[in-house]
Parts: structure tokens; sequence; C-alpha cells
């Protein structure tokens, strides 16, 4: 028996997924659960997902996640039912043919546990993206892992149209971090070069001719007293005025 509040949250959401009539709910009844395979009971929810439908902003907005540990706790009382998940996609793959235009996501949920999505249809989803949908409980299927352990994991199915991609939070800040670093960073390269030219001497520039050179020469031989170290000095003090 399934129960109450997932009876209610199956029919508040139903609607934007096709009502199952008598017939599939009997074929999803022969699912077998922990094989992984793709039965008669896989048919039912792909076409099923094909002709979803979006519901009222109403129905959205009161949607609540899936409770993963009891869906795989009783498996068969939440066959076929519409579900709200949330998580982040870890691997997104393409499922064999036939189903050339289905693609299998492992999705982890706020609790780290994983899930399986079945999406139906063309998405660009990719891989580390946050993304919420309504979708079919399906069954559970066991996998082995590198590690040799066995885990169950619950699958849904849904289309690719009833999934909305989500920015994560956590790289909001990351983002806006990088604006001051830039700014601190583009300050402290103009302080540094501010500096390094306030350092460079600068010179009085004064073009020399030759003329004049040899001219003040001349009328300080003339004058350049007998002492050396007074001639030596006078030499000098003329070189200076030239500059």
């Amino acid at each position: 028996m399934v129960p109450m509040h997932i009876f209610l949250l199956f029919c508040l959401f139903g609607a934007n997924f096709p009502p199952l009539d008598e017939g599939e709910a009997s074929r999803l009844s022969y699912v077998v659960d922990e094989r992984d395979s793709l039965g008669d009971g896989f048919v039912v929810l792909i076409e099923n997902a094909r002709a979803w439908k979006q519901g009222s902003t109403t129905q959205k907005e009161i949607a609540e996640p899936a409770d993963l540990s009891e869906i795989v706790a009783n498996p068969a009382a939440y066959r076929g039912v519409e579900m709200h998940v949330i998580g982040v996609v870890e691997q997104p793959s393409a499922v064999d043919p036939p189903w050339n235009d289905v693609q299998e996501w492992f999705v982890r949920d706020e609790t780290g546990s994983l899930f399986v999505l079945y999406v139906v249809g063309p998405s660009k989803v990719q891989s580390r993206a946050k993304i919420s949908a309504d979708a079919r409980y399906y069954k559970t299927i066991n996998l082995t892992g590198r590690d040799g352990k066995v885990r169950t994991f619950a699958t849904f199915v849904t289309s690719s149209e009833a999934i909305e991609q989500h920015q994560p939070l956590s790289e909001i800040p990351e983002l806006l971090l990088l604006i001051p670093l830039i700014a601190i960073g583009g300050l402290v390269v103009f302080l540094l070069g501010r500096k390094k030219k306030s350092r460079i001497p600068r010179f009085r520039e004064r073009s020399l001719h030759i003329e004049d050179v040899i001219c003040a020469a001349q009328a300080v031989a003339t004058e350049l007293p007998d002492d050396p170290a007074q001639a030596l000095a006078l030499l000098h003090e003329s070189a200076e005025e030239l500059t």
C-alpha cells in the first residue's frame, strides 16, 4: 500500500504525466526489482514520459524531493508513482539501443545518496549540473562497484522537458571573489610600476656642440695657472659650466 504522503504527492503532480491506465498499471506490476535490465515496464514509462506536459506554478512550488531510503526499502509500493527528484548529475551516458533517445544519469541527492534517472529526449545538461525534475519511479537495480560491493539504486523515468537546471549556490561566491582579487592585483602592479619609475634619475638634457667645447678650452688654456692641481680644477669647473 502506498503511504498517504506519497499518495497525496501523486495526486497533486500526476497532471504533469498522463495518468496510467489499467493495462499500463498491470504491465508495471510484473517489473522485477534489483535486476539491471530494461523490460516491458520500462517501455510503459518511456512512452508515458514522451507525453509529459508542464504543470502549473502552484503545483511546482509545493513539490518535495523523493525519500530514496524509503523507496528502496519498499519499491513495489511506489511503482509508477510520480515524484519530484533533486540532485547533482554525476555521470550522464547514453542507453544502449534500441533506446537511442534515452540517457542514463547517475544523480546524487542532497543527502549524498545516488539514484538513476532515465531521461527521454535530447538534453544539454552536463556533468556536475544541479537539476530538479518530476519523474515516475521505475524500480531498484543492483550494481557492483569497483570495490566488489553490490549497491542498490532507485531508478526513475522522466522527459528532458521536465528537467530544470539550477546554478549551484556554492559556485556563486567563488565567482564573485574573482572581482576584488583582480582589482587588488591591478592596484599592486600599478603601485610597483609607479615606484620603479620614481627611482629613475632625471638628467637635464642639453645638447653640446663641439665648437663650444673648443672655444671654452682655448679660453681656459690661456688663463691656466702654473700649478697643475689648480689648472685641473679650473678645467673641471669649465666642463661643468658647459653641462
